[in-house]
């Protein structure tokens, strides 16, 4: 299960605000005051979930998860707003596709929740993936026992029909054989 989570905000209390509240939390969390540097960093920590602030000076947060997107389309994505602009909030999710937004100041308990649901999001959506890849396998390894199968019936089959075919002419030849001696018989007894 990955359990990771990347949060970038440039505002360094409030990155450390979030520390404190995941302490004790099963995650593990990565923090990032800058967007560039997260950039350089997420191949490395493979998170499930990616959170950003939307307004960051180095770069907008709903350009950052559009190149998340773009990366690593499997990773959640959650926007932290301190902004209610309806505009913006639409760009935002029709650029990076963002799973949910959190308004701040945020409240704990719905940052936490939201957290859960993204990391179980992605874990779902990977194993459900897992499982696609197994059934494709079981699916390709049917298909080709499958074959081969047919492939004996058919040989199977010819050989019934090769043996009928031989036993029609054994048959052909008994008969002509009995025919052959009954017409002796028949000459020898007018005789």
């Amino acid at each position: 299960m990955n359990n990771k989570v990347v949060f970038v905000d440039d505002e360094k209390a409030i990155l450390d605000a979030i520390t404190r509240a995941f302490r004790n939390e099963p995650y593990k969390i990565y923090t990032f005051d800058d967007p560039s540097a997260a950039l350089e960093e997420i191949h490395i920590i493979e998170p499930a979930v990616v959170i950003s602030d939307r307004m960051m000076p180095a770069m907008d947060g709903s350009e950052f998860l559009k190149k998340i997107r773009i990366r690593w389309p499997s990773i959640v994505r959650i926007m932290l707003t301190g902004h209610s602009d309806i505009d913006a909030t639409i760009a935002v999710i029709n650029k990076g596709h963002i799973f949910r937004f959190i308004n701040k100041p945020w409240d704990k308990t719905e940052l936490k929740m939201s957290v859960k649901n993204g990391v179980d999001h992605f874990n779902l959506a990977m194993e459900n993936k897992q499982m696609s890849q197994v059934i494709k396998q079981k699916n390709e390894a049917l298909l080709a026992l499958n074959n081969e199968m047919e492939g004996r019936l058919r040989a199977c089959l010819d050989e019934v029909e090769e043996s009928g075919k031989h036993h029609n002419e054994l048959n052909r030849r008994l008969q002509e054989t009995l025919v052959s001696i009954i017409t002796d018989i028949e000459h020898a007894k007018g005789s």
